[in-house]
């Protein structure tokens, strides 16, 4: 059954490729674009088909396993249709679940729109469905792995649409503030511009303690909001 849907999604996808789309959407990706350029309205709708098929004909073993597969190709689309597999998966959302997700970081996801989606759309359901608690989100900031470190911020973010926590962004953000990469530097200045919208004098003491040795990048994103005069002052001295 597994290889039986693999090979009708890889027909699907192979028959509604368009290298226009590869050629636009690649700019936007600098660690590579390896995609087939399927329209994604197109490609959202046969989702949610094989979705209910595969939910009707295969255990849910089967169902990672397929995702596995599909992840570890490195195609662009594949990894769009198990990531939103594990989305409409919620009801079997579990730390087992999340070591998996884990392993995806580390090993498949490879660009900031895969991370990004799977943090805002996966992982913060874990943490809003308490099948996780913060520190299991903490210990990601010492993964060896840039996308992994990144998922954690991203994850934050998200949270600051419903009632994100400034000391909880705070810490997270101590952890990962003099991190050399720039995808996880991004994530954190991110996170950092949301928590300022909520507690501008709090975020603002933070990164004036952490101004002179900060990579400029997440100062940049943090202050992105305030006051261009007022910006000044987070310069390194």
């Amino acid at each position: 059954m597994i290889q039986k849907m693999e090979s009708d999604m890889r027909k699907f996808l192979k028959a509604n490729a368009d290298p226009v789309n590869v050629k636009k959407y690649s700019r936007y990706f600098k660690e590579g674009y390896d995609a087939y350029g399927v329209d994604w309205e197109k490609l959202h709708i046969k989702i949610d088909e094989w979705f209910v098929k595969c939910q009707k004909e295969m255990s849910q073993k089967e169902l990672l396993t397929l995702c596995e597969h599909l992840m570890s190709t490195g195609k662009y689309e594949e990894a769009n249709i198990a990531i939103t597999f594990m989305v409409k998966s919620r009801d079997q959302y579990n730390k087992n679940l999340l070591n998996i997700m884990g392993k995806w970081f580390e090993k498949y996801i490879t660009n900031w729109a895969h991370s990004d989606v799977a943090s805002h759309s996966i992982l913060y359901l874990f943490l809003s469905d308490k099948v996780i608690g913060f520190k299991d989100l903490l210990a990601w900031t010492d993964s060896p792995y840039r996308w992994k470190r990144r998922a954690a911020a991203v994850t934050l973010v998200k949270d600051f649409s419903k009632s994100g926590s400034v000391p909880q962004a705070l810490q997270l953000s101590r952890k990962l503030i003099l991190d050399s990469e720039k995808v996880v530097q991004q994530g954190v200045g991110w996170l950092l511009r949301e928590a300022w919208k909520k507690a501008p004098e709090k975020v603002e003491d933070f990164l004036l303690q952490w101004k002179d040795q900060a990579p400029r990048l997440i100062i940049q994103y943090a202050t992105e909001k305030i006051d261009k005069k007022k910006r000044m002052k987070f310069r390194r001295g």
